[in-house]
């Protein structure tokens, strides 16, 4: 069977369309909260969920502690975001490979495709789809990085990749998202001044310690990183082909780099006085 964790904060919502997604094929669905003020945690005990309060310590720390603490005994672990759906078809996936016998398959975990929306539209291109997220793992197995945002979970090889997608979208409205992604770039140029992160970055790694790499050697030099971004996005990675939602999505991640980019100046200024 399949134990679910989901993290949430204030997430009333968002977690109606993520839960009742996950009802009748999951073993146990933990809500770990972190002091939500609305009524998160009591439409997660209405639709079944065990509401676990636990103070805030980051997204990975989080992750980490519900890990280490809740009694996961499912065979397979998912961890899903409350703002994300698993649909009929890759709910039909993931118990195909729990009911194997977990000697059987050869894999430790998987990623899972994400479909992004925004401004109620799917984005298809930009680079952010295919999106893939390990998320679903054998118990025990599966460990977040300790990073203060975009944080990625380890899990040792091999590894499988599931391509029907989940879907991804904030019912909370823009203003949230824009808040949100404000306090990311606070804590992404924390992380770049800081260098965190236990995932090692090699350009002859797997793909995520390439990107590390890169992330960390080539993209930091670059002068002008929003417009360089923001190019990637709409030109290199088709993001003129998702329309107008397409250029107002790759203008919203390129201010989010600008964010970044500002941010580090001001930490580091501030470090060198």
């Amino acid at each position: 069977m399949i134990d679910v964790l989901v993290i949430t904060k204030n997430e009333e919502l968002n977690l109606p369309h993520c839960l009742q997604a996950l009802a009748g094929w999951t073993r146990h669905v933990f809500v770990v909260d972190s002091g939500s003020t609305d009524r998160t945690c009591e439409l997660a005990r209405e639709l079944g969920a065990e509401v676990v309060q636990h103070a805030w310590e980051g997204y990975a720390a989080q992750k980490n502690w519900a890990l280490d603490t809740l009694p996961f005994e499912g065979e397979w672990t998912l961890i899903i975001d409350a703002d994300e759906v698993v649909t009929p078809k890759l709910r039909d996936q993931l118990v195909a490979i729990a009911e194997r016998p977990t000697a059987e398959v050869k894999e430790n975990g998987f990623y899972i495709n994400r479909l992004f929306y925004f401004l109620g539209k799917p984005i298809r291109h930009c680079g952010y789809y295919p999106s893939w997220n390990l998320r679903f793992f054998k118990r025990g197995r599966g460990r977040y990085e300790d990073r203060a945002v975009h944080e990625h979970l380890l899990v040792d090889e091999p590894v499988g990749w599931i391509k029907t997608p989940m879907l991804h979208e904030d019912h909370r409205g823009l203003e949230d998202y824009i808040a949100k992604h404000n306090h990311y770039s606070t804590l992404e140029a924390r992380a770049i001044a800081d260098d965190d992160g236990d995932l090692d970055a090699s350009l002859t790694g797997n793909a995520l310690e390439r990107r590390r790499w890169i992330k960390r050697h080539v993209y930091r030099r670059l002068p002008a990183k929003w417009l360089f971004r923001f190019l990637y996005m709409y030109v290199v990675r088709l993001g003129v082909l998702d329309g107008l939602t397409g250029f107002r999505f790759c203008l919203f991640i390129s201010s989010y780099e600008l964010h970044v980019g500002l941010k580090l100046a001001e930490l580091r200024r501030e470090r060198a006085a």
